[in-house]
């Protein structure tokens, strides 16, 4: 039998751990401050721009058609911020050339050449099904050895 002070003292535990929970919970929020693992996720609370820019590589076709490259091609991976990164890094450290190499190794059987690029697009054309490319910088071209 549970006496009188004991649950006094288990009430009293339980109202400190439920007011911890809520003051972590609401913290990020009330310090504007993003943090893991609770976070406001403010990356999604501001609206974006129409055009925006990103480091990719494609791939050129016998035909001089652009062939978009899968992320396992271009970064040995499945996520597109991962990807992106790496091929933004590249570029910035000036490794574009190095990377194209590595990425004309996985490249489809299609595909004679690389290119590691910046492109901007309108993403608001995207609603309207028409071509969001606005411009493509190319950082290294590299042939596909076959």
């Amino acid at each position: 039998m549970v006496g009188e002070g004991s649950a006094t003292r288990l009430g009293w535990r339980r109202g400190v751990a439920t007011g911890v929970i809520v003051v972590a919970i609401v913290s990020p929020a009330l310090r504007d401050r993003d943090s893991f693992p609770l976070s406001t996720y403010p990356v999604y609370a501001t609206a974006r721009g129409s055009e925006v820019t990103l480091a990719t590589a494609v791939g050129i076709t016998a035909t001089g058609d652009v062939r978009r490259l899968s992320l396992g091609v271009i970064a040995r991976t499945d996520d597109p911020l991962i990807a992106e990164s790496f091929v933004d890094r590249a570029i910035a450290a000036g490794r574009a050339g190095s990377v194209c190499a590595g990425i004309a190794a996985r490249a489809p059987d299609d595909v004679v050449a690389v290119e590691v690029v910046d492109e901007r697009h309108d993403i608001s054309a995207q609603r309207n099904d028409s071509d969001t490319l606005l411009e493509r910088t190319v950082h290294a071209r590299c042939s596909v050895a076959r």
